[in-house]
């Protein structure tokens, strides 16, 4: 070998002697409708950015999340049975009960009674997207022999962490609120004072009078009412899923608390680079919409690294 060859075979060595493991997570999402889904499309933007591989499952009746041929990300579609036109009359039902029908001290009761028959609607169309996953053998096997590292999910839209057990890998949330915070404090059991704490939605800032505080307080009863309603019936399909009696409200946190975004694995016990990733979801609620996402994805690419070298 001629001199000049040796010594760039020699340097080239050197440098790859110096290069650490190259480890890119692939990572599975369970995506929710509307700003849900902006939010959490921060997040697989910024994953992708950092080299690792996003597939999206989303189903054929889906408004806002559209396969295209150009995309990054990838997309598996599933086939459910109700049309666009389902969830988008959902949706304006919704927009239109909180813009025409704002509650007041006499409609307060009839204002939340629609809003519990439109969460009920939603829960049921829920199910039937999580029945057209999950009874799907070929998609699950296909999903199964995909090797999924994580799965990305919004409790807003149940069924992610059925969908992570089943694969037996581990998941996480990105939640930015639910009305008067009902899936934090019941699954998560984070400190809400209603006398101090203004429910999400409520319209409430943290200054309220006596009358204020009063009807604070009201808000986070009735939504715990809506709340109560139908998460029975989670707790039902949980266990027929699993085999076993379960609740889906434990499913949704990880002792010792749930903030914005939680990990766990599917057996219960965390890997390290897990346990690091839930602690640094503490300081999330200091940031920006925005930024609370960016620092997500730096999170997961610190764990899909730590998985490989070690922490």
């Amino acid at each position: 070998i001629p001199t000049g060859s040796k010594k760039y075979l020699q340097l080239l060595l050197f440098q790859v002697a110096f290069l650490g493991p190259v480890f890119c997570g692939n990572v599975l999402v369970w995506p929710t409708e509307g700003s849900h889904w902006l939010n959490v499309k921060i997040i697989i933007q910024e994953l992708i950015r950092r080299g690792h591989s996003v597939t999206i499952l989303v189903s054929n009746a889906s408004l806002f999340i559209k396969p295209r041929a150009e995309s990054i990300e990838k997309f598996e579609v599933y086939n459910v049975p109700f049309k666009k036109d389902t969830i988008e009359n959902l949706i304006e039902d919704v927009v239109a009960l909180w813009l025409n029908n704002r509650p007041t001290t006499l409609t307060f009761w009839q204002f939340y009674k629609e809003l519990g028959k439109l969460s009920k609607n939603w829960h049921q169309m829920n199910r039937l997207m999580c029945d057209a996953v999950l009874t799907n053998r070929e998609l699950m096997a296909h999903l199964q022999g995909s090797s999924y590292d994580l799965l990305l999910s919004d409790p807003v839209t149940l069924c992610g962490d059925l969908l992570a057990l089943k694969l037996a890998v581990p998941f996480i949330y990105s939640l930015r609120f639910s009305p008067a915070s009902t899936v934090e404090r019941h699954c998560g059991k984070i400190p809400a004072p209603p006398s101090y704490t203004p429910a999400a939605l409520s319209e409430l800032t943290d200054c309220m009078s006596f009358s204020e505080r009063i009807k604070n307080i009201v808000s986070y009863h009735l939504q715990d009412y809506v709340f109560q309603s139908y998460w029975g019936e989670w707790d039902i399909y949980y266990s027929k899923v699993l085999g076993k009696p379960s609740a889906a409200s434990l499913l949704i946190t990880q002792p010792p608390r749930l903030t914005t975004c939680r990990a766990r694995k599917p057996a219960g016990s965390q890997s390290q680079g897990l346990r690091e990733v839930s602690k640094m979801f503490d300081i999330m609620s200091l940031f920006s919409s925005t930024l609370r996402c960016n620092f997500l994805a730096a999170a997961l690419d610190h764990h899909f690294k730590c998985t490989i070298n070690g922490c």
